[in-house]
């Protein structure tokens, strides 16, 4: 009789422990969820420099949960810090390189930093997981263009250097890429906000 009572205490002391456990869990992760909730809604405001220094607090490169990382990426893109989206863009594909969105929005940050060549090849990553992805393929063809403009670009200077700086390049290009790229932030911004996402489930579950 005693036997059977000392395992029946001990299952219910089994059962407490689980229980707390399974609260303390449950707790921090409400946290994590309300952190995210709370960047994603600055986001969106375009207080990107606040939402960015949520997302900066909750970067774990161990966690294997690129949101934070690609988030965080994101809001420096928008504040024009185009190197350090870069870094976090770069991260965040270290922890789920199979996500296309990654991809593209790292072609955006090449792209805007002028590092054509990383560009297309991020924007072809993009499309070779979504071969559906229109605003990447059109991007590509953007950076496409633009590098086979410097090329001439540059072939043109080299035969005629005096002409060359007697009239400048012409920037319609240039502007082409800024409107169109503007553009795609916006339609992608958007996009996101017609959206009406459930919360924050982590391990890369977008916020938009």
């Amino acid at each position: 009789m005693k036997d059977k009572k000392l395992l029946f205490y001990k299952l219910i002391l089994i059962l407490v422990i689980l229980i707390l456990l399974f609260l303390i869990y449950t707790l921090l992760f409400n946290q994590k969820s309300l952190k995210h909730s709370r960047a994603s809604e600055l986001y969106k405001k375009g207080q990107f420099e606040k939402a960015a220094k949520i997302w900066e607090k909750e970067l774990d490169s161990k966690d294997k949960d690129y949101l934070p990382e690609s988030s965080l990426g994101k809001a420096l893109y928008q504040q024009g810090k185009y190197e350090e989206s870069i870094k976090k863009l770069q991260d965040a594909l270290k922890e789920n390189d199979k996500v296309p969105g990654l991809h593209y929005d790292l072609g955006n940050a090449y792209l805007r930093n002028n590092q054509i060549d990383n560009a297309l090849q991020a924007y072809l990553n993009a499309m070779l997981l979504d071969p559906d992805d229109e605003n990447a393929k059109a991007n590509y063809e953007l950076a496409l263009k633009k590098k086979n403009a410097i090329t001439l670009q540059a072939g043109i200077g080299e035969n005629n250097k005096d002409q060359n700086q007697q009239n400048p390049p012409d920037q319609s290009l240039r502007e082409e890429m800024e409107n169109r790229l503007n553009a795609l932030d916006q339609k992608e911004a958007r996009d996101r906000m017609a959206k009406n996402p459930p919360p924050y489930k982590g391990k890369g579950e977008k916020w938009w």
